[in-house]
């Protein structure tokens, strides 16, 4: 479902991108990892692809450049991922070896990701590889097959549901999609008020599922709501909004939940206004960044995110090294979601070959090693997370923000929403996990 991050990339414009997990603890282990046994580091070190004595060399496959580069998005995933690497460097984080990294540009281009990855391991002979990229499916299965440490933001893919080799920096996601998800949309929804919901979506990638998973999810969740509006044909970069808006206003809806990136956002919302349509409940997909916060449009819209709020007071110590570090190291970059996004990828990367051992790093014992680890929080970025129990799962539980006096204000007491898990479209009642957020303290959104 966070690949309504794929449609939002291809918009020039867009700032923020995608929802994702908090927490997703519920139901067994899944049997490709149930069985993983902990691999103890050789103690030579020579024949390990990218492992020198002084150096680790990983991988990072980005549209950099191009309308998929999402305006600066991706690049300053990037620039996330180099300030947590430089921070572990300076140090000495890993002990007598410093992280070099290699990137690659694919374009947002399935050829040219498949094409890059080849080039990362054959030519390169990287360590392993930290995936930001919504083509990132095209060079899968062979980093499988090479049995590459590949860690990254899941961008609602599949492959991190199906293959063992590869982790989101906490989140995984389900191999089947379309049949596995939550409730968690509709529980926030009812939660911030809204009862005659419109839901709108594009025509591309999984955004229409993303929209059709919120229906059933408030179909579920009832408390009153009802789905009054519902579309996913809206071209990928369209800015005009009026026959939509004009359609929302007389289903009668009062809330909306889109699976649009945040330029046709914008569009959307005027043209609500324009409509005179009474939408006072919003929930976005894309927006996290301190560049929004001007824009009227927003006001008092939610936004979900897969961590903790940036505004989270006393801030844990991840969160404020996060902001220190991206502070010295890439001081012109905002300090948004896409950095925080690069950080904890490449967090987590430091994790894995800490898992494997310092001294010996191999690419196996970081892929069993680190799908053993639990109780992770990236030091409090998240809550705890297993990483062998969250494999081919949906993520049960969203971060929110909203939009209050042009400031992002943690919701919900900075609680995560959660859900019930659906497994194979059947529910699994009682499966949320039992730390979740109240009621919303402000429950109107953008007008």
């Amino acid at each position: 479902m966070r690949s309504v991050a794929i449609a939002c990339a291809v918009a020039v414009g867009a700032i923020g991108l995608g929802v994702g997990a908090a927490s997703a603890q519920s139901g067994p282990i899944d049997p490709a990892v149930k069985n993983v046994k902990k691999v103890k580091a050789p103690k030579d070190c020579s024949n390990v692809p990218g492992v020198t004595d002084t150096e680790i060399k990983i991988g990072t496959i980005a549209p950099l450049t191009g309308q998929a580069s999402g305006s600066g998005f991706f690049p300053q995933i990037v620039d996330g991922e180099e300030a947590r690497i430089n921070a572990a460097n300076a140090s000495g984080e890993l002990g007598k070896r410093k992280i070099t990294l290699v990137k690659v540009d694919d374009k947002g281009d399935t050829a040219q990701n498949v094409s890059g990855a080849q080039q990362l391991v054959e030519q390169d002979k990287v360590f392993a590889i930290l995936s930001q990229s919504a083509a990132g499916t095209g060079s899968a299965q062979y980093l499988n097959q090479k049995g590459i440490p590949v860690v990254g933001w899941q961008l609602g893919m599949d492959v991190y549901g199906k293959y063992t080799n590869f982790f989101g920096f906490q989140n995984a996601n389900a191999a089947d999609i379309k049949s596995n998800y939550t409730t968690r949309n509709g529980e926030v929804m009812s939660k911030i008020g809204g009862k005659n919901i419109a839901l709108i979506g594009s025509n591309q990638g999984n955004s229409a599922i993303f929209i059709e998973q919120i229906a059933d999810g408030i179909k579920r969740v009832g408390k009153g709501m009802k789905v009054v509006y519902k579309s996913t044909d809206v071209p990928v970069g369209t800015t005009e909004f009026g026959s939509y808006a004009q359609q929302i206003k007389d289903s009668g809806a009062d809330a909306m939940y889109t699976g649009l990136d945040t330029t046709s956002n914008i569009a959307l919302i005027n043209a609500l206004k324009q409509a005179g349509a009474s939408v006072t409940h919003i929930i976005l997909p894309a927006g996290y960044d301190p560049r929004v916060l001007g824009l009227a449009a927003f006001d008092q819209a939610y936004l979900g995110i897969e961590f903790k709020p940036l505004e989270t007071t006393p801030a844990p110590k991840g969160i404020a090294d996060f902001k220190a570090q991206m502070t010295q190291y890439k001081p012109e970059n905002p300090i948004n979601q896409s950095a925080a996004v690069g950080w904890l990828s490449a967090n987590t990367m430091i994790e894995g070959i800490k898992a494997a051992g310092v001294n010996c790093p191999t690419q196996k014992a970081f892929i069993n090693n680190l799908r053993l680890e639990k109780n992770y929080t990236a030091d409090g970025f998240f809550d705890p997370i297993d990483f062998q129990y969250v494999f081919n799962k949906p993520f049960q539980c969203v971060y929110y923000v909203q939009i209050l006096n042009k400031q992002f204000v943690p919701a919900f007491e900075g609680k995560p929403v959660c859900g019930d898990l659906i497994k194979n479209d059947k529910l699994i009642a009682g499966s949320t996990p039992t730390t979740v957020a109240g009621a919303a303290t402000t429950t109107t959104a953008a007008k």
